[in-house]
């Protein structure tokens, strides 16, 4: 039996932290778009120069590279990588978009739509969020982030490859098509979207776990004094893509920087290890729930304690059905599981 790898703090701290600011800023979104007036947002739409929703998703990409090679250590059996990323995805998407499907049937007093019928590929896939640029098909729930992992974990092989045999010549043959996706790229999705775009925030999460041992204690300040100053300098002009990429690596650094030095578990870390365990099915609920719950409140004008009291009954609200989602799942699948032979 192989030995249980140690549980690394700072990536269950940056799963909730990438976590909280995508819901948030949806949060916020999903309040204008129904309506509802506000006095005060819960987080500014601009965070460390980057625009919040933004924020948390660049920290997001970093940490999928460092969890996938943290995991994948060693020799990939591809087989079995293809198998794991496909149950720890796919079946509770499809379970979620369902429920979603059946509830909006009920609620619209059914579904018409001109989409074409052979769009449903997209959503078997999980990319009906990512292709959504392309036109309108059965997307009903997550958004263009899952379809745009869902090709990194596709490239994840491959960089692996690079990043244990080859490292220097991966990282400037990413560093080219990163160059000439951010100047050249003009498609139809927005070049912060677009997947070979974001290899560059991916494999660094590849590299950190392959080959840090530890973090310098100045090189964790220069993090955190580049983050800081950027509260103080106007980054606007400065290409999105560059400033995405930039503070997602920036903050997984100076956080793994300062994790190093709590050196058990604690009740701060048993938090996010429990928060964090839910984190994909709060962000395949979180989008349906907030809309509906905020239609509700159309035309209403919140003070900042509303506000506040609003944003805790849609945070309870989704973990409750993002634990419903992730125990239903975990249901399903056992379905499918060989029993155990008896000698």
């Amino acid at each position: 039996m192989s030995e249980k790898k140690e549980r690394l703090i700072y990536i269950d701290v940056l799963r909730v932290l990438a976590m909280f600011p995508v819901i948030t800023c949806h949060f916020t979104r999903s309040l204008e778009y129904a309506g509802v007036g506000f006095v005060s947002k819960i987080l500014p739409d601009i965070f460390f120069s980057v625009y919040l929703g933004n924020f948390g998703v660049a920290i997001f990409f970093v940490l999928s590279g460092a969890s996938l090679m943290y995991t994948y250590d060693g020799q990939l059996d591809w087989k079995l990588y293809i198998k794991k990323r496909f149950l720890g995805i796919l079946p509770m998407y499809w379970i979620a978009w369902v429920l979603a499907f059946l509830y909006y049937f009920n609620k619209n007093i059914g579904f018409a739509t001109q989409v074409a019928p052979w769009k449903i590929i997209y959503t078997v896939f999980g990319v009906d969020g990512y292709l959504g640029w392309f036109g309108p098909n059965f997307y009903l729930l997550g958004e263009w982030f899952l379809g745009c992992l869902i090709c990194l974990y596709i490239l994840f092989p491959i960089l692996k490859i690079g990043v244990d045999s080859f490292p220097v010549q991966t990282a400037v043959i990413i560093a080219i098509i990163y160059g000439v996706c951010v100047f050249c790229y003009h498609g139809t999705i927005p070049a912060e979207n677009f997947f070979l775009v974001r290899i560059p925030e991916f494999a660094f999460g590849m590299y950190f776990v392959r080959y840090r041992h530890k973090i310098p204690w100045w090189i964790g300040v220069i993090c955190g004094a580049l983050l800081t100053a950027t509260w103080f300098v106007d980054l606007s002009r400065v290409n999105v893509c560059f400033r995405d990429t930039a503070i997602g690596i920036l903050v997984v650094v100076f956080i793994a920087w300062i994790c190093q030095y709590i050196k058990k578990e604690n009740f701060l870390t048993n938090i996010c290890k429990a928060i964090g365990k839910y984190s994909y099915a709060v962000f395949l609920v979180h989008h349906v729930l907030v809309m509906e719950l905020c239609y509700h409140y159309t035309g209403k004008i919140f003070n900042r304690f509303e506000l506040v009291a609003f944003y805790v009954l849609y945070l309870v609200l989704t973990f409750l059905f993002a634990r419903a989602l992730f125990w239903l799942n975990q249901q399903v699948l056992s379905l499918f599981k060989k029993p155990a032979v008896k000698i």
